[in-house]
Order: structure tokens, then sequence, then C-alpha cells
């Protein structure tokens, strides 16, 4: 007998701006080193730029809910040029440490590729912290492969973090 996840993920829409930006505050401030974008900077953000940060069709912001509240997020953005529209970057994946090891973080990376192919991408493209074991993993049990490293691609509190650039074909 499978019970059912814990979680509903569906797309983000405007009115889940409030939810989206505890979640996405949380995650900058837990783990700075995943992240390009930095906690103070984006706090200051009011709640229109939050809604703002949702990416629109063909990409996608997706948030796993319990109830109300976002326990993870995961983004696709795709670049509005022509000669580019047939990649997404994926972004700003995280999941509540609450939820973490349940298969939540592999439910969004799946949900984010079945979004991808639904607006007929041929390519995903995501960077991840080289430190960061778990998610590379999990990258890779989907497909994705290592095309490159931006070295020294983040300074967070003096420290420089290299990322490792992934990618996947949807062909």
């Amino acid at each position: 007998m499978t019970t059912a996840p814990a979680w509903q993920i569906r797309r983000l829409e405007q009115a889940d701006a409030p939810a989206y930006q505890v979640a996405r505050l949380a995650a900058l401030q837990l783990h700075p080193e995943a992240f390009g974008s930095d906690y103070a900077e984006e706090a200051a953000y009011s709640l229109g730029d939050f809604a703002r940060l949702l990416s629109p069709p063909p990409g996608a912001t997706l948030g796993a809910f319990v109830g109300d509240a976002i326990v993870g997020i995961a983004g696709v953005h795709v670049q509005p040029k022509l000669k580019q529209r047939h990649k997404g970057y994926i972004y700003g994946v995280y999941v509540d440490a609450a939820y973490r090891r349940a298969g939540l973080a592999r439910a969004l990376i799946a949900a984010i590729i079945e979004q991808a192919r639904r607006e007929k991408l041929r390519l995903l493209q995501l960077s991840v912290t080289a430190s960061n074991d778990a998610a590379r993993r999990l990258y890779l049990e989907f497909g994705f492969r290592t095309y490159g490293v931006e070295h020294r691609a983040l300074l967070v509190n003096g420290v420089y973090y290299d990322e490792e650039l992934m990618e996947m074909n949807l062909d």
C-alpha cells in the first residue's frame, strides 16, 4: 500500500507571493552558499518584487505545499530571446529541513522536467555548488551531466565556492 505524499506540488501564482517570500528568504538565510542571491538584498524586496520573481510561462516556479506553507521550491526560467527559447535554466531549488530525505527534492525536479517537456524545451541547465554532494547526486540520477565548473563562482562570508555547471538533453 502506497501512502500519498505529505505535500502537493503546483505552479506558483501571484497570490502565492507571500508564502514564496517566506520560503525563499529561509533558503537564502539558511544556505547562503547554495544561491547566487543574497538574503540581505532580497529581504529588502517588496511583496511585489517577490511576485515578479515567479517565472512566467513557458518557465515556471513550483512550490510544494503542506497546507498553506511552502516547504519546497524549484524554478525553471526560459529566456524570451528566440534563439534561446529551446532551453531552460533550473534555479532556486530548496527543501525545508523537515521534508528532506522524504523524496520531495526528487519530486520537485521531476515536476520541473515534466514542465520543461510540456513546454517542448530541448535542454535543461543548472548550476550547483560543487561541494553540495546530495544535490549533485540527485541531478546525476536524473541524467544531468557536468559540462564545466565555474571556479570561485560565489563569495560568501570571505569563502569562495565553485559551481558545477550541468545540463540534460530532453530530445
